[in-house]
Protein backbone atom coordinates (compact mmCIF):
# COMPACT_ATOMS: atom_id res chain seq x y z
CA UNK A 1 0.00 0.00 0.00
CA UNK A 2 2.38 2.39 1.19
CA UNK A 3 4.83 1.36 -2.43
CA UNK A 4 1.54 2.31 -4.25
CA UNK A 5 1.05 5.43 -2.61
CA UNK A 6 4.57 6.69 -3.17
CA UNK A 7 4.46 5.88 -6.79
CA UNK A 8 0.86 7.81 -7.18
CA UNK A 9 2.55 10.28 -5.34
CA UNK A 10 5.96 10.56 -7.43
CA UNK A 11 3.91 10.25 -10.42
CA UNK A 12 1.51 13.54 -9.75
CA UNK A 13 4.52 15.39 -8.80
CA UNK A 14 6.20 14.54 -11.95
CA UNK A 15 3.29 15.59 -14.29
CA UNK A 16 2.72 18.92 -12.14
CA UNK A 17 6.18 19.68 -12.74
CA UNK A 18 5.79 19.19 -16.47
CA UNK A 19 2.89 21.30 -17.01
CA UNK A 20 4.28 24.07 -15.04
CA UNK A 21 7.34 24.03 -17.07
CA UNK A 22 4.49 24.15 -19.87
CA UNK A 23 2.73 27.39 -18.84
CA UNK A 24 6.21 29.64 -18.48
CA UNK A 25 5.41 33.40 -18.55
CA UNK A 26 5.48 34.71 -21.77
CA UNK A 27 8.31 37.75 -21.44
CA UNK A 28 10.71 39.80 -23.58
CA UNK A 29 13.06 36.82 -22.98
CA UNK A 30 10.57 33.79 -23.96
CA UNK A 31 7.79 35.29 -26.15
CA UNK A 32 4.84 33.48 -27.29
CA UNK A 33 4.67 33.17 -30.66
CA UNK A 34 1.05 34.08 -32.43
CA UNK A 35 0.68 33.49 -36.20
CA UNK A 36 -3.35 33.74 -37.16
CA UNK A 37 -4.05 31.74 -40.56
CA UNK A 38 -6.00 33.20 -43.05
CA UNK A 39 -9.62 33.27 -41.19
CA UNK A 40 -7.72 34.62 -38.42
CA UNK A 41 -7.34 31.81 -36.12
CA UNK A 42 -6.18 31.17 -33.54
CA UNK A 43 -7.19 34.35 -31.28
CA UNK A 44 -4.77 35.05 -28.66
CA UNK A 45 -5.96 34.95 -25.33
CA UNK A 46 -4.21 34.80 -21.84
CA UNK A 47 -2.84 37.23 -18.74
CA UNK A 48 -0.62 40.05 -18.01
CA UNK A 49 -0.50 38.86 -14.90
CA UNK A 50 3.24 37.45 -13.97
CA UNK A 51 4.76 37.61 -17.03
CA UNK A 52 7.17 40.41 -17.73
CA UNK A 53 8.09 43.10 -15.35
CA UNK A 54 11.14 44.53 -16.94
CA UNK A 55 9.29 47.18 -19.23
CA UNK A 56 8.92 50.65 -17.31
CA UNK A 57 8.19 52.89 -20.56
CA UNK A 58 7.49 52.43 -24.19
CA UNK A 59 7.35 53.87 -27.24
CA UNK A 60 10.39 56.19 -26.80
CA UNK A 61 8.75 57.49 -23.61
CA UNK A 62 4.81 58.14 -25.17
CA UNK A 63 3.71 55.27 -23.15
CA UNK A 64 4.50 53.73 -20.07
CA UNK A 65 4.08 49.93 -19.15
CA UNK A 66 3.98 49.44 -15.14
CA UNK A 67 2.11 46.92 -14.98
CA UNK A 68 3.70 43.22 -16.14
CA UNK A 69 3.01 42.46 -19.73
CA UNK A 70 2.16 39.97 -21.82
CA UNK A 71 5.11 39.24 -24.85
CA UNK A 72 4.14 37.64 -27.97
CA UNK A 73 6.49 37.26 -31.02
CA UNK A 74 4.08 38.65 -34.53
CA UNK A 75 5.14 37.79 -37.75
CA UNK A 76 4.07 40.71 -40.41
CA UNK A 77 3.71 39.64 -43.87
CA UNK A 78 3.17 41.88 -47.08
CA UNK A 79 -0.88 42.65 -47.95
CA UNK A 80 -1.96 41.16 -49.94
CA UNK A 81 -0.85 38.40 -48.44
CA UNK A 82 -1.05 39.57 -45.03
CA UNK A 83 -3.60 37.69 -43.05
CA UNK A 84 -5.78 40.24 -41.17
CA UNK A 85 -7.43 43.62 -41.83
CA UNK A 86 -6.92 44.70 -38.01
CA UNK A 87 -6.28 43.21 -34.84
CA UNK A 88 -8.83 44.37 -31.91
CA UNK A 89 -8.42 43.86 -27.97
CA UNK A 90 -10.35 43.02 -25.12
CA UNK A 91 -9.43 43.14 -21.91
CA UNK A 92 -10.86 41.43 -18.61
CA UNK A 93 -12.05 43.43 -15.18
CA UNK A 94 -9.30 44.90 -13.28
CA UNK A 95 -7.23 46.91 -15.41
CA UNK A 96 -7.59 48.70 -18.80
CA UNK A 97 -5.59 47.50 -21.71
CA UNK A 98 -2.88 48.90 -23.42
CA UNK A 99 -1.34 47.26 -26.70
CA UNK A 100 2.34 48.00 -27.97
CA UNK A 101 3.90 46.57 -31.76
CA UNK A 102 7.35 47.12 -31.66
CA UNK A 103 10.07 45.67 -34.17
CA UNK A 104 11.81 42.81 -33.31
CA UNK A 105 15.26 44.69 -34.07
CA UNK A 106 14.77 47.60 -31.69
CA UNK A 107 14.48 44.89 -28.75
CA UNK A 108 11.54 44.28 -26.37
CA UNK A 109 12.30 46.41 -23.33
CA UNK A 110 14.46 49.07 -24.19
CA UNK A 111 12.01 51.98 -25.01
CA UNK A 112 12.16 51.91 -28.69
CA UNK A 113 9.68 53.28 -31.10
CA UNK A 114 6.48 51.55 -31.35
CA UNK A 115 5.38 50.84 -35.04
CA UNK A 116 1.52 51.58 -33.71
CA UNK A 117 -0.82 51.33 -30.63
CA UNK A 118 -4.12 50.17 -29.41
CA UNK A 119 -6.29 48.79 -26.50
CA UNK A 120 -9.82 47.86 -26.19
CA UNK A 121 -11.29 51.04 -28.45
CA UNK A 122 -8.46 51.03 -30.88
CA UNK A 123 -7.71 48.58 -32.91
CA UNK A 124 -4.09 47.54 -34.62
CA UNK A 125 -4.01 48.14 -38.36
CA UNK A 126 -2.40 45.94 -40.53
CA UNK A 127 -2.27 48.89 -43.29
CA UNK A 128 0.24 50.87 -40.01
CA UNK A 129 2.22 47.67 -40.06
CA UNK A 130 5.22 47.54 -42.63
CA UNK A 131 6.31 43.68 -42.89
CA UNK A 132 8.19 42.30 -40.62
CA UNK A 133 8.85 40.56 -36.63
CA UNK A 134 7.59 42.55 -33.96
CA UNK A 135 6.96 42.28 -30.11
CA UNK A 136 3.81 42.41 -29.21
CA UNK A 137 3.37 43.94 -25.83
CA UNK A 138 -0.21 43.58 -23.74
CA UNK A 139 -0.17 45.22 -20.34
CA UNK A 140 -2.17 47.60 -18.42
CA UNK A 141 -2.60 51.43 -19.54
CA UNK A 142 -0.02 54.01 -17.38
CA UNK A 143 -2.79 55.26 -15.50
CA UNK A 144 -3.96 52.24 -13.60
CA UNK A 145 -3.23 51.39 -10.57
CA UNK A 146 0.39 49.74 -9.99
CA UNK A 147 0.36 45.86 -10.05
CA UNK A 148 -3.15 46.51 -12.24
CA UNK A 149 -3.52 43.17 -14.41
CA UNK A 150 -5.95 40.99 -16.09
CA UNK A 151 -7.16 38.64 -18.66
CA UNK A 152 -7.06 39.99 -22.19
CA UNK A 153 -7.53 38.50 -26.08
CA UNK A 154 -6.41 39.69 -29.64
CA UNK A 155 -8.24 38.83 -32.42
CA UNK A 156 -7.51 39.28 -35.99
CA UNK A 157 -9.91 39.46 -38.60
CA UNK A 158 -8.69 37.17 -40.89
CA UNK A 159 -8.63 37.78 -45.20
CA UNK A 160 -8.99 35.24 -47.30
CA UNK A 161 -6.91 35.73 -50.56
CA UNK A 162 -9.17 36.02 -53.80
CA UNK A 163 -7.27 34.60 -57.34
CA UNK A 164 -8.74 35.06 -60.49
CA UNK A 165 -10.33 31.85 -61.45
CA UNK A 166 -11.77 33.07 -64.62
CA UNK A 167 -11.09 35.94 -67.08
CA UNK A 168 -12.76 35.91 -70.26
CA UNK A 169 -13.34 39.06 -72.88
CA UNK A 170 -16.70 39.59 -74.68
Amino acid sequence: MKRNLLCATLGATAMAALFSVSAAAQTCASPASWHPDASGTPDLGGSTCANEAGILSVCQNAAGAPQAAFVALLDIAAQPQGSFNTITFTGGAGYTISTYLVPQASGCNNNAACTTVGDGSTPMAHTDIPPGQYYLIITGADFDTAGACGTFNAHADGTLPVTLQSFSVG
